[in-house]
């Protein structure tokens, strides 16, 4: 018995379509969350909010955590239905399961390079399953991850100088310390757009070659 027939690929079309949809939802909102955060950084009396507006961010705030939330989650299900399909589709030896292609993003300290080295797996197996290892990675599996290192380390190098400058000179830089930390947040929400989009062109290479073996071994 087989790769694919132990395992069986799964038609991964309506969650890859999801998992898109809820992408692009996702820079709609961090382009939002960053344009709030620069007018209320710039003072446009957005810092004493009128109980109207209240009934408008309240109800925002909620959608961007859940557009985060979904996205993310729609994101991790994708890999692991990606690393299953690869396998479906004859590819043998790879370091990553399924289950720790998704389980890395949550170990300590691994979750800053295991996941890329799982992702990297995906591509190459999805290009060719057989010779995977053969295969090298790509750039655009570079700058996704580079930005995603990005994305955790801007608010410390923008947080931390501030504060300990607040700690050396006292509370009368506390508002410097704030505005920088304002701006670390949204430098994050600008860097969410291309790194979503770079994820996106990544999720439809690796499903459409995914999808043309496939088509070939079913076909044949």
């Amino acid at each position: 018995m087989n790769d694919t027939e132990r395992h069986g690929f799964r038609d991964p079309t309506r969650l890859t379509n999801r998992t898109r949809t809820f992408l692009c939802a996702s820079i709609v909102v961090m382009l939002f969350s960053a344009g709030t955060r620069t007018a209320v950084l710039l003072g446009y009396g957005l810092e004493s909010p009128s109980p109207l507006l209240l009934l408008f961010v309240i109800p925002w705030a909620i959608v961007m955590a859940g557009a985060a939330v979904a996205s993310a989650v729609l994101v991790l299900v994708w890999i692991h239905r990606a690393n299953h399909n690869a396998r479906a589709l004859g590819a043998t030896g790879l370091k990553m399961t399924p289950g720790w292609a998704v389980g890395w993003y949550f170990v300590p300290i691994a979750w800053f390079w295991k996941p890329y080295q799982a992702m990297k797996e995906i591509w190459q197996a999805s290009i060719d399953p057989k010779h995977w290892w053969r295969q090298g990675g790509s750039p655009l599996l570079v700058w996704w991850w580079g930005l995603w290192l990005a994305g955790w380390w801007v608010p410390v190098l923008f947080a931390g100088g501030p504060v300990r400058i607040q700690f050396a000179r006292g509370a009368g830089v506390a508002v410097q310390a704030e505005t920088m930390e304002a701006v670390g947040d949204i430098a994050v929400d600008i860097l969410h757009v291309p790194l979503t989009l770079i994820l996106l062109m990544i999720i439809d290479r690796i499903h459409n070659r995914q999808m043309e073996h496939f088509s070939s071994r079913t076909a044949a």
